[in-house]
């Protein structure tokens, strides 16, 4: 009942804020509304029902971690 309730919500909130962004450029905004209620509701859900889920902090541990030590290294720190 709790995912229910949390995915209308979600769905109420990206409805208003599809009808406020008007305007040049406004698919992209709309999108990228999209993407971040998305990612959110994501996020939301696996709080839920407890599952590990993907985050930003996954990117750059992955990722830009390893850059940061090889240009440490390689400064000769």
């Amino acid at each position: 009942m709790k995912i229910a309730i949390t995915l209308l919500l979600y769905a109420l909130a990206y409805g208003w804020g599809w009808r406020m962004l008007r305007g040049e450029g406004h698919r992209r905004r709309r999108l990228l509304l999209g993407g971040i209620m998305g990612y959110g509701a994501y996020l939301n859900i696996c709080g839920i029902t407890d599952t590990p889920h993907l985050s930003l902090g996954l990117l750059y541990t992955v990722l830009f971690q390893p850059v940061g030590r090889a240009i440490i290294y390689w400064l000769g720190g």
